[in-house]
């Protein structure tokens, strides 16, 4: 089957790579991009498996790539696929998943896909437990680690039970992330009322999808946080970023559109103390919001995979793909250290429906975000020495700006 999918230019670098090739198990563009363009800062092979045809990541001058099956559409599909690519190889590759869906499947399959590739993605069971939000709270309550308070729901008479002792609004969110949004165009349903948590519910159970009922915690954007690090097999850090948000989209449960570098040591505290207790080893993206009354810490969820903003440390001295690939392959690195520069990072099509939104709601001033423009910055897909797919961009802006994602955030806010 991959013997007559290989574009032609591209059999020979298949075929007769020395070395082990980094396979970004594409997903999104500014995480198959940042990937690649980290890897290739160390001159680390690349190719790309994406379920869409033309990639943005496709226009950059450092793509390699194909098509390949949707995992959520058919796994087994997907992992014989993988399976066939891997017996063409001259060397194991080393896979790089940058979506849950994918993150899952190889782990699940990992005794049958470790003949061809490598991994730094741990075993499933400790994925598992980062992956499925009812595992994880499980995990965190056990451990004590700061948290929303959180609640799983198994029937209606749970839902029911909820309702009357959570404080409104509250959320609605999946067990599985990646398969609600698929689904849904959204992240989360947000509940105001006993009304809406028991309709949205049923909404929910009657795709399938498994939930749990979260309070909201107080604070702004600018109280949303991150930690990133690589660990070791002795769970260890090799190498750590942190940051804050200063815009995000959607408004209130989206992702960071511009962010900033900062230093807050109790992220790195509580993340250790939790990965120590699983003992994972692999990549975290840990994700906090301060809260405003208490102002403590509380972890919202860990990404054990590449994330969205994955390349933004890589400008600040720690490129997370590379030391994940060198320690699949069992090769010694360098532990890196953040440069200490303050740097903010940018996805420009989703800044701009943000901060329209937010000058609308009068929720920031012309001054502060012309303000918040200076200093040094990241692009999430802008580069100066690869531009192309700035500008590719471009040709999926009309749907961008579309999407139901957009109306449907707008009404519910």
């Amino acid at each position: 089957m991959v013997l007559s999918m290989i574009p032609r230019k591209y059999s020979n670098f298949i075929y007769n790579t020395e070395e082990p090739i980094a396979f970004v198990l594409a997903r999104y563009m500014t995480l198959d991009l940042g990937v690649i363009r980290s890897l290739k800062k160390k001159n680390i092979p690349t190719f790309v498996l994406s379920i869409k045809k033309n990639p943005t990541c496709s226009y950059s001058k450092y793509y390699k790539g194909m098509i390949c099956p949707n995992p959520k559409d058919d796994e087994k599909k997907y992992v014989d696929f993988l399976l066939d690519l891997g017996e063409k190889l001259k060397n194991k590759g080393v896979l790089f998943p940058v979506g849950d869906i994918e993150l899952s499947v190889i782990t699940k399959n990992k005794n049958k896909l470790e003949k061809y590739y490598h991994y730094f993605s741990d075993d499933y069971e400790k994925v598992e437990k980062f992956l499925n939000k009812r595992f994880f709270f499980e995990t965190i309550e056990k451990y004590d680690i700061p948290r929303p308070k959180t609640y799983p729901i198994n029937d209606k008479s749970d839902v029911e039970i909820i309702s009357k002792k959570i404080d409104y609004p509250c959320i609605i969110k999946p067990i599985y992330s990646d398969y609600f949004r698929h689904d849904f165009k959204m992240k989360l349903f947000i509940a105001k009322s006993e009304k809406e948590l028991i309709k949205n519910y049923k909404i929910t159970a009657a795709k399938g999808h498994e939930v749990v009922v979260q309070e909201i915690i107080p604070g702004s954007v600018r109280n949303h946080y991150g930690f990133d690090a690589f660990y070791d097999k002795k769970s260890q850090p090799t190498g750590c970023f942190m940051y804050r948000s200063i815009r995000e989209w959607p408004h209130s449960f989206g992702n960071g559109c511009m962010i900033e570098s900062v230093i807050e040591p109790e992220l790195e505290e509580i993340t250790n103390k939790l990965v120590k207790k699983i003992g994972y080893h692999g990549i975290v993206d840990a994700e906090f919001k301060k809260d405003s009354k208490d102002y403590k810490f509380k972890i919202i969820e860990i990404n054990s995979r590449c994330w969205m903003q994955n390349g933004f440390p890589t400008c600040c001295g720690i490129n997370f793909p590379y030391m994940a690939y060198m320690d699949a392959i069992g090769k010694k690195f360098e532990k890196q250290i953040f440069n200490g520069k303050h740097v903010k990072w940018l996805y420009m099509p989703e800044d701009i429906v943000s901060s329209i939104k937010y000058l609308k709601n009068k929720q920031l001033t012309i001054k502060d975000l012309l303000k918040s423009f200076k200093g040094k910055k990241e692009y999430a897909i802008f580069s100066w020495d690869d531009p192309l797919p700035f500008f590719a961009l471009f040709n999926d802006l009309p749907l961008f700006y579309r999407r139901k994602q957009f109306y449907k955030e707008s009404n519910n806010m």
